[in-house]
């Protein structure tokens, strides 16, 4: 799906569907001037993420969304941030699509998280890193 250029607020923003468009638990790939860009909705909010893993650059928009387990006491599991967590295609390290940070955090680095915006039904998105 390509995007269309919008200009608001004096930055560059890109409509990259309707919300109806993106499922829930799904990567959806878009393309923002010649670059692939993974969308993943949840609930309400749409999350962008580049498809560069910062381990060594495996395609995200092949991973998978998923929840994870939380550090928690002895003989206690708690599992949470279901559909907020990409995986790694290539070796299985995750990171949260709401602040790209790793969770674990295993990976020093983060996954570049794009900003979004849905407004009415319109999701858009701009190449400009999301205020975490």
């Amino acid at each position: 799906m390509a995007a269309e250029s919008v200009a608001h607020k004096a930055e560059r923003e890109f409509l990259i569907g309707q919300l109806d468009d993106f499922q829930s638990n799904k990567i959806a790939t878009v393309e923002i001037e010649g670059r692939k860009v993974g969308v993943v909705r949840k609930d309400n909010s749409v999350y962008a993420f580049a498809n560069h893993c910062p381990h060594h650059g495996a395609p995200m928009c092949q991973g998978k969304i998923v929840g994870t387990m939380m550090p928690s006491n002895p003989d206690e599991y708690r599992f949470d941030l279901d559909g907020l967590v990409v995986r790694c295609p290539w070796h299985g390290y995750e990171f949260n699509v709401r602040t790209g940070e790793s969770v674990g955090p295993i990976i020093p680095t983060r996954l570049f998280i794009y900003q979004t915006v849905v407004r009415g039904s319109d999701v858009f998105c701009s190449l400009r890193r999301a205020a975490t």
